[in-house]
């Protein structure tokens, strides 16, 4: 089994941590939720290493298949996302009642979404014949580490300039959906 330098697994994991750190962003400049912190760094750091080990086991027939489709996905979960948070921000209704989207489904959407690249990561390593153990372990630290920091900057970003950090986080979310799509 070939292995990375800890550097290189290090700078993979950065860029693996980008979709999440955004996402934590955008969701850190709404309400805060009891919790909401623990949630989101834990499970986008589970997900983003368990990605790694699944995209590892799969393999090589399971490339050619996901890299088909894996960009749409991640795209068209992002993209739903951002429009139903715009939509909250732009008509409020009489009682607008903020989601936590750190629970249930979102929670759920949102790590998959972020978590889809670790699997192709993880089918890459496959292909280089690299074990998964070390580095989906780095990686899911990162992810959780760029997790914490996106929501607490979200939270400074919505005390500093408002509620229009929501409405500028939904098409930020629609610029990452965009740029999922093109891929």
């Amino acid at each position: 089994m070939k292995t990375f330098a800890f550097w290189e697994i290090l700078a993979v994991a950065a860029a693996l941590g980008s979709d999440a750190f955004s996402v934590c962003l955008v969701v850190g400049s709404n309400k805060r939720f009891k919790g909401q912190a623990f949630r989101l760094g834990f499970h986008f750091a589970l997900f983003q290493s368990m990605m790694t080990i699944i995209g590892w086991y799969a393999g090589r027939p399971f490339v050619h298949w996901a890299q088909s489709w894996d960009h749409w996905l991640a795209s068209g979960i992002v993209f739903v996302i951002a429009i139903h948070m715009l939509y909250e921000a732009i008509w409020p209704g009489e009682k607008k009642t903020e989601i936590d989207r750190s629970r249930g489904w979102f929670l759920v959407t949102l790590s998959l979404a972020t978590s889809i690249d670790a699997l192709a990561m993880g089918l890459a390593f496959s292909v280089l014949n690299v074990s998964p153990w070390r580095p989906s372990l780095i990686i899911g630290l990162v992810a959780g580490a760029m997790s914490l920091t996106g929501l607490y900057m979200g939270r400074t970003l919505r005390a500093s300039i408002g509620q229009s950090v929501e409405i500028a986080g939904g098409i930020f979310l629609l610029l990452i959906a965009g740029k999922l799509f093109t891929i």
